[in-house]
């Protein structure tokens, strides 16, 4: 009777949560997608499960992943609909996490290669001065190579601040 009680305290004390993908995997289908609707599909399948309650840097991902396969689709509407579910979704994430220097590069990039007229891009400067401001408290060497790299090319930054980007 003590077993059976425990263990009905242990199914309702512990949180059930979803298969979360492995970020490794994600960040890879993430770059390969900008050239191949198959990785576009692929990662959208991986980020399925992603909800309100996951961690917002798989949510601001499943975001941009929804804004990438708009280039992949050819109804206007639809992807429309995508382009709004993708930046509900990233602005969520940066609600959840505005100190997260991944998820404020992701709202970045998205935001510096969307066409104007789609009004996403009042935050291009304040992103772009917290990742210049953060850039060098990165652990991470590849997310940091990669946001120095992407930034250095970027139409959104002077040469002065590209050429503080290699010191």
């Amino acid at each position: 009777m003590k077993a059976a009680v425990f263990l009905l305290l242990l199914l309702f004390a512990t949180k059930t949560y979803s298969a979360e993908p492995e970020l490794r995997e994600v960040k890879r289908l993430f770059e390969a997608a900008t050239h191949s609707k198959d990785s576009s599909d692929r990662l959208l399948e991986i980020l399925s499960g992603i909800g309100p309650s996951s961690p917002p840097l798989f949510i601001c991902y499943k975001g941009a992943a929804e804004m990438m396969r708009c280039r992949y689709g050819l109804n206007p509407i639809h992807k429309f609909k995508r382009f709004k579910k993708g930046k509900a979704l990233i602005e969520a994430a940066v609600k959840k996490e505005s100190h997260n220097i991944e998820i404020r590069f992701l709202r970045f990039a998205i935001q510096t290669n969307l066409p104007s007229f789609l009004n996403y891009n009042d935050d291009i400067t304040k992103d772009k001065q917290f990742l210049l401001s953060n850039l060098k408290t990165i652990k991470d060497k590849k997310l940091k190579d990669s946001i120095s790299k992407y930034l250095s090319t970027s139409n959104y930054c002077s040469a002065e601040e590209k050429k503080g980007l290699n010191t």
